[in-house]
């Protein structure tokens, strides 16, 4: 059995996130170690760009650290650099959700450590926020139009991991366009949103995080 489960967050939103919503539900798991790493990018950085050479000295650093943990990934889709293992085979594959799949398979196999699970979020983590209307229909002082646009997003898709249909209309750039202040604050809003939410929703709709969070929760427990 393993103590616990550290996540490389590719940046401070996805931090809040694991603090705020994925560490208490993995309490109730009896998982209590949950540590979100921010990834080091640079001498003195941390967060922001996904190269996989940054990405491996990040997990390999973990894994040799201690040798009771998991250690798993939580990063960006469309951040990915070109110098990810099957890059260039995965960009092949028509099906976003099978082309993560691809490059996730990828990462298990180049960094090849059973305490290592790969998870790559499509498209992007602000996708999740989109699982509810509870957290939108939170905000104050937001204009009626804008709120409108947000709750018929939440419902374009069935599974909001798949809302991106182009550059302007991401789920983060909606969400910048949408909600004032969100591009200067999205640790604070990103956090906001998703607590009103709750977990459950997310779990419900977006499929790959599901399973995500399965597969980390059974593989603590062996």
């Amino acid at each position: 059995m393993m103590r616990g489960i550290y996540i490389i967050c590719e940046g401070q939103t996805e931090e809040e996130f694991v603090n705020g919503i994925l560490r208490p539900f993995f309490n109730t798991y009896q998982i209590y170690d949950v540590r979100p790493i921010l990834m080091t990018t640079s001498k003195g950085h941390k967060g922001g760009d996904v190269k996989y050479d940054r990405l491996k000295f990040n997990i390999d650093k973990l894994l040799k650290s201690e040798t009771d943990i998991l250690v798993t990934t939580f990063i960006d889709f469309f951040r990915l650099k070109n110098d990810f293992p099957k890059y260039e085979d995965a960009q092949a594959i028509q099906n976003k959700i099978h082309k993560a799949d691809c490059l996730e398979l990828a990462l298990a196999d180049a960094i090849n450590n059973p305490r290592f699970i790969p998870y790559i979020q499509l498209h992007e983590f602000e996708g999740l926020l989109f699982a509810a209307k509870d957290g939108f229909e939170f905000l104050p002082d937001l204009k009626q139009s804008n709120l409108n646009s947000l709750l018929l997003a939440v419902e374009e898709k069935e599974n909001p991991e798949e809302l991106n249909d182009g550059e302007l209309t991401a789920p983060s750039k909606r969400l910048e366009q949408l909600i004032p202040g969100f591009d200067k604050n999205k640790p604070f809003y990103g956090g906001l949103i998703a607590e009103v939410n709750t977990i459950n929703p997310v779990l419900d709709r977006c499929l790959r995080f599901n399973n995500w969070v399965e597969t980390l929760i059974e593989k603590v427990k062996k």
